[in-house]
């Protein structure tokens, strides 16, 4: 009885290190997206609240906007276009390009005064495009924070949008 299970442990064993012949018409790997060059990158921003530091899209807030970041004529520029429609009473926002997703703690990636204020006109939409001193950026993630009051905190946070890579 040993015998045999020594036996067809040790066929097991050859046919499992035997080499395999490709699959004739198989399917071939796909490519991974991330080889594609980054051309832009996109954003939906939505408004935020604040649940014990954790950052959570409030679904039937009505403020709303779209972002697009692209690479700007010189080389050494990137630049963003925002448009955002805001329900609250405040005439300026301010905005920043921040690393990681809607809700993780991080520095802008350019000093505040870099990125020029959001002047709320009638119906609540503001409009910017603003060529930032910054390489347009290839990979990692990203996301957009909009701001109240002119101030750049967690309290006056309004709306976050995460920046999604596109090619083409």
């Amino acid at each position: 009885m040993k015998r045999i299970l020594f036996l067809a442990t040790a066929c097991a064993g050859a046919l499992a290190c035997a080499p395999s012949a490709p699959v004739e018409g198989g399917a071939s790997p796909s490519r991974s997206v991330s080889s594609e060059p980054v051309s832009r990158w996109s954003a939906n921003i939505q408004a935020v609240t604040e649940s014990r530091s954790e950052v959570a899209q409030a679904g039937r807030a009505r403020s709303y906007g779209t972002a697009t970041v692209s690479r700007a004529d010189n080389n050494n520029l990137t630049r963003v276009s925002v448009v955002f429609t805001h329900g609250g009473s405040d005439r300026f926002l301010n905005w920043a390009i921040l690393e990681g997703n809607c809700g993780t703690p991080s520095l802008p990636l350019l000093p505040t005064t870099n990125f020029p204020e959001l002047q709320v006109g009638g119906g609540g939409r503001a409009q910017v495009t603003a060529d930032l001193p910054m390489e347009f950026p290839l990979k990692g993630s990203y996301h957009i924070n909009i701001y109240r009051e002119r101030r750049q905190t967690i309290e006056g946070l309004v709306a976050c949008g995460n920046l999604r890579p596109s090619a083409g």
